[in-house]
């Protein structure tokens, strides 16, 4: 039998759960409440065109936009962020592990991810489904995914 890398499994795993969010999964974008939005496009710099990116390069954005908020979010460089986990998840309802009271959210398997990136000893969260963006979620709000820890990315 043919041995295969940890990293062709993971990107594997990826597509499988991208193409299972494009056939009908709840929502495309973070809650469309969320204030927090890790990477708001400006009007200087377009959205980048993500439809010709492969999933690890769309993970890579994806976690860019976050290290380039937590940065802005502690006042340091992008270069002082670890990331410090990353994986793929399962969130049990469109609020993606980060609900705010009061709101109320579809209760249904939701593919995402979660990164926590450190600066200066403090931890921040994100999360979002595969095929959006990122949004910081305050320590308060945090959910764990409805599945164990999850697949590492990263």
């Amino acid at each position: 039998m043919k041995k295969i890398s940890k990293r062709a499994i993971q990107v594997s795993m990826l597509a499988l759960t991208l193409s299972s969010a494009a056939c009908g999964q709840v929502g495309e974008n973070p809650p469309a409440n969320e204030p927090e939005a890790a990477s708001e496009p400006s009007p200087q710099s377009p959205e980048p065109d993500t439809n010709n990116l492969s999933p690890s390069q769309r993970l890579d954005l994806q976690v860019s936009g976050a290290i380039a908020d937590a940065a802005t979010r502690a006042g340091v460089s992008p270069d002082a962020i670890t990331v410090t986990q990353a994986r793929i998840v399962q969130w049990g309802s469109s609020a993606v592990g980060c609900p705010k009271e009061g709101m109320n959210y579809t209760q249904a398997m939701v593919p995402g991810i979660q990164v926590l990136l450190e600066a200066d000893g403090k931890i921040y969260r994100y999360h979002g489904q595969t095929n959006g963006s990122l949004f910081y979620c305050p320590d308060d709000r945090a959910q764990a995914p409805a599945f164990g820890p999850g697949e590492e990315f990263m």
